[in-house]
């Protein structure tokens, strides 16, 4: 028995046998290998396994598929009819009350306003970037204070001295004995 064919697709008698459940080990690894990337055998074998696992329907359902189809294509034709209706009613109205006429003025107003603006600014180049000048005196810049000095310098504080002051504090005696003392030996 020939498991595939020179196409190198299942023969018929291969796909009957894996169906019987008559082949090898070596032979069901090979087929299942072959299902896995092969559409075309993997729908022969569908259609074999499922054959008699098929019923016809009691009752056929294409007067009610084409009826859903049909008021589908009637909403969209009238839907898309009535929208281009509007849309030609409401711009013959614009017409008729010259509204269309109004928009083309406003447009050829603000044409002439813009060509307006647009000769002002070609005549007066040069004035942009440098100083306005209006008749007034420059301010002069006034000192706003001295600066602090002071009298004294302040003594600097060392790092042990406040940490004697933390743990012992500021003027307990034990801080005073122990003020010059190294760090190791106050706490003995």
């Amino acid at each position: 028995m020939e498991l595939f064919d020179k196409n190198g697709c299942l023969t018929d008698e291969g796909l009957q046998a894996l169906k019987a459940g008559g082949l090898d080990e070596l032979g069901r690894l090979e087929t299942a290998e072959h299902l896995a990337y092969c559409d075309k055998c993997m729908d022969r074998y569908t259609a074999l396994l499922t054959a008699d696992a098929l019923e016809t329907p009691p009752h056929s359902a294409h007067k009610a598929v084409m009826a859903a189809v049909w008021v589908r294509l009637m909403q969209n034709t009238w839907g898309r009819a009535a929208v281009a209706g509007v849309a030609a009613v409401l711009a013959f109205t614009m017409w008729r009350s010259g509204t269309v006429e109004q928009l083309l003025d406003f447009r050829q107003e603000l044409r002439s306003w813009t060509q307006e603006a647009s000769q002002s600014q070609t005549e007066e180049p040069a004035q942009l970037g440098r100083p306005v000048e209006d008749g007034r005196r420059p301010a002069e810049p006034k000192t706003l204070g001295r600066p602090v000095e002071d009298e004294e310098p302040k003594p600097q504080a060392s790092f042990s001295k406040a940490v004697n002051d933390l743990l012992f504090g500021a003027h307990s005696p034990a801080a005073e004995n122990n003020r010059d003392l190294p760090l190791t030996d106050q706490t003995k």
